[in-house]
């Protein structure tokens, strides 16, 4: 059931996403697009089409249903993580009473249930979990990963930090590496086929380190939100419970924990996610859900380790912490910077101004916010495709109205770029500088905008993706990782036959 409602929650984000795109692409009258229709993507486009065009009231449809976990909509529901919330008020000292709306039923659910967000829904636990499984798989392999082991008590002075950090500067901080935000951001950048390099890296970098250094490394010891959910879920009514009498320490739970506590100490404490492993795995029978509030366990009870006798008792006092931290911050004059809390990520179009998606490309130099636009997003190899710049200083809010130098260059994964448009001076028009550029053929390009920075020449390079470039990196890449794979599969068989060998050699000695 647990994985069920996991892919059903990838499955209704991704959803989310398409019915976002196909509401762009109606407004702009391109559904219809011969070159759309030609992509899978398009393909899901026609379904979504040939359904909603079937309704009374289509945009009332489509406008309930945008964003991401973050902050989303659900047939007109809105929705937020507690953690936006807190950001949200932590960076503009308001409280606004629509948002903390959307995040009344996930913390009515977190106070009933506990953290189950972290263990039934969030996307990145499902990934992380995997990561998980495939620990086992190294130590198969004769590769046995690091234990690395961390305080649980870090993710709560990661809120409380974060959260000081979020009022001071009045910037969000926890949107950009929260992972159930940038999973689903990078779900959203898929599907509208824009860059998630960032992303893609964040993510990667934690697997590793949880692959080969510490198991749920994230989750356990890291995760803000997981530490505001814990705060949240620990006065819940959903608990799991130990059967004393039936319980043969035999230790089978402990190993198998999702969060990394001891299930017959510590399943009661505020670190439980209410996962249910431990209750799957029992022998006995001893751990079963059961309906009841904390109770507060005596030293006895929890047995000689002063680590498991204090770990609930620390936690809880530490608990206080982000309470009194996110009440400071409140006290903070600092003034806010924009912030995009709906949880849509910039789709690179306005709904005000319905077009086919384009491409956006942010960057900043000295005072400017630089902002390269392609039409169409992915360039048609051949055709002449419509970039705009917009410049602008962001302490006197003025566009920049001097002229720049932009030069479009064809990279390479092997050998020299070749320029394709020499190096092209363009006078800005109105606010934005303005030119169009060919791409000829499908590859990967990169566009650079020479401009004057406080009396020095800076170059600012902005990736784009013309066509459908072939997959050579990514091809070198997978028969790399086949033949690693190969290589440690020959070494982990060769080290598990030499192993066998010495054990029937030392069968075979006589005894002395």
């Amino acid at each position: 059931m647990r994985r069920l409602l996991q892919l059903a929650v990838l499955v209704l984000i991704s959803g989310v996403v398409f019915l976002s795109l196909y509401a762009h692409y109606r407004a702009a009258r391109a559904v219809d697009d011969p070159q759309l229709a030609s992509t899978c993507v398009g393909k899901v486009l026609m379904a979504i089409d040939q359904r909603v065009e079937q309704m009374d009231q289509p945009e009332a449809f489509l406008d309930g249903f945008k964003g991401t976990l973050w902050s989303m909509r659900v047939a007109g529901l809105d929705l937020s993580d507690p953690l936006a919330v807190a950001e949200m008020i932590a960076a503009s000292k308001t409280i606004y009473v629509p948002l903390l709306i959307s995040a009344l039923l996930p913390v009515v659910v977190t106070l009933l249930l506990g953290r189950v967000y972290c263990s039934w829904i969030c996307p990145a636990g499902l990934l992380f979990e995997v990561s998980g499984k495939i620990r086992g798989l190294l130590r198969l392999a004769e590769l046995p990963p690091a234990e690395v082991r961390f305080s649980h008590r870090n993710k709560y002075v990661l809120l409380v930090v974060g959260l000081i950090v979020v009022g001071i500067v009045g910037l969000p901080i926890f949107a950009l590496v929260y992972p159930p935000a940038v999973v689903s951001r990078i779900i959203h950048a898929w599907i509208f086929g824009t860059a998630l390099t960032g992303m893609l890296v964040l993510m990667g970098a934690i697997i590793v380190f949880e692959l080969f250094v510490s198991p749920r490394w994230w989750c356990r010891t890291m995760c803000p939100g997981a530490a505001l959910y814990a705060l949240l879920g620990w006065p819940r009514l959903l608990r799991v419970k130990l059967d004393a009498k039936r319980c043969t320490h035999c230790g089978v739970c402990e190993p198998v924990c999702e969060p990394g506590i001891d299930p017959v100490l510590q399943s009661d404490g505020m670190e439980c996610d209410n996962c249910g492993v431990c209750i799957r795995h029992c022998p006995e029978q001893a751990l079963s859900f059961t309906i009841g509030l904390p109770r507060r366990r005596s030293p006895q009870a929890c047995g000689t380790d002063p680590c498991k006798r204090n770990g609930d008792t620390r936690s809880t006092q530490s608990a206080c912490l982000p309470l009194v931290a996110f009440a400071a911050v409140l006290l903070m004059p600092t003034a806010a910077q924009a912030h995009h809390i709906l949880g849509l990520p910039h789709y690179s179009y306005s709904e005000n101004y319905p077009q086919a998606p384009t491409l956006e490309y942010p960057a900043t130099t000295g005072p400017y916010d630089v902002l390269l636009t392609c039409y169409p997003g992915t360039p048609v190899p051949g055709e002449a495709a419509n970039l705009a710049i917009y410049i602008k200083n962001r302490d006197t809010q003025t566009p920049y109205d001097r002229p720049i130098t932009v030069r479009v260059l064809q990279t390479f994964t092997f050998g020299r770029n070749r320029e394709v448009l020499p190096s092209t001076v363009v006078q800005p028009f109105e606010v934005p500088h303005k030119l169009s550029a060919t791409f000829p053929a499908d590859g990967e390009y990169v566009v650079e905008l020479t401009m004057d920075v406080e009396g020095k020449s800076e170059v600012i390079p902005f990736m784009v993706i013309a066509g459908n470039p072939s997959a050579t990196i990514s091809i070198l890449i997978a028969v790399a990782l086949g033949l690693a794979v190969f290589v440690i599969i020959i070494r982990a068989i060769k080290i598990k036959r030499a192993r066998r060998r010495e054990k029937r050699g030392q069968a075979r000695m006589p005894l002395s």
